[in-house]
């Protein structure tokens, strides 16, 4: 049997959704942030309005781009979380990790909204921020499916080798397009931009979501 210590280490994962659910939130509301309104004096506004928001749309792309990331990469994280059913001291600090690289994306956003056409190094920055934060995910559903006991009793091997090759692909595709764009920023923007389509394709034709679901 189970001590206390072993059941309150095996907590149900409500707290740590909950959590991610909050930071999520709050950086999707950050982003917004780094749009500010254009500086111009009253008596050319009407005239320079236009222009000005024109000028800024590199930083509105990149807000759209991150905050669409942030979605996937939050119902990635739902997921994931469908298939278990109580957490451990590891798992909580995969997610802390997970959640700190999630919390460095508006930093990653304003840089690429501002340099994205003028810079490689901030493309490849950008990159590896959604690289890490795929990463992440992968190990944690490494991690949960190699000690079954985290798990739902009903989830089959197939649901989980669909989820690492999945999880695994998109690895891969991510680290392809940062050296990519090395050669060519241009070519990892818009590998960035498919793997973002693909993805929002992947989660709209996913039969695996369990709205109704019940951990046991």
């Amino acid at each position: 049997m189970k001590d206390i210590r072993t059941v309150s280490r095996e907590a149900k994962t409500n707290r740590i959704e909950t959590l991610s659910d909050g930071v999520f939130a709050i950086v999707m509301t950050i982003l917004v942030l780094e749009l500010t309104v254009p500086d111009i004096q009253d008596l050319f506004a009407e005239k320079q309005l236009g222009l000005k928001l024109l000028e800024m749309w590199p930083k509105f792309t990149a807000y759209a781009f991150s905050f669409i990331v942030l979605g996937l990469l939050w119902s990635f994280h739902h997921y994931i979380f469908q298939y278990i059913k109580r957490i451990n001291s590891r798992i909580i600090w995969i997610n802390i990790i997970f959640l700190m690289f999630i919390s460095l994306l508006p930093f990653s956003t304003a840089m690429i909204g501002k340099y994205a056409i003028l810079s490689t190094t901030a493309v490849v920055f950008y990159g590896t921020n959604c690289f890490l934060n795929i990463l992440n995910l992968n190990i944690l559903w490494w991690y949960v499916t190699k000690n079954s006991q985290l798990l739902i009793n009903d989830i089959t091997s197939r649901e989980i080798m669909q989820i690492k090759i999945s999880f695994g692909l998109a690895l891969g595709l991510f680290l392809i397009s940062i050296g990519l764009s090395f050669v060519n920023l241009y070519i990892g923007l818009i590998i960035y931009f498919l793997l973002i389509v693909w993805g929002i394709i992947a989660t709209i034709r996913s039969k695996n979501i369990r709205l109704n679901f019940k951990k046991n």
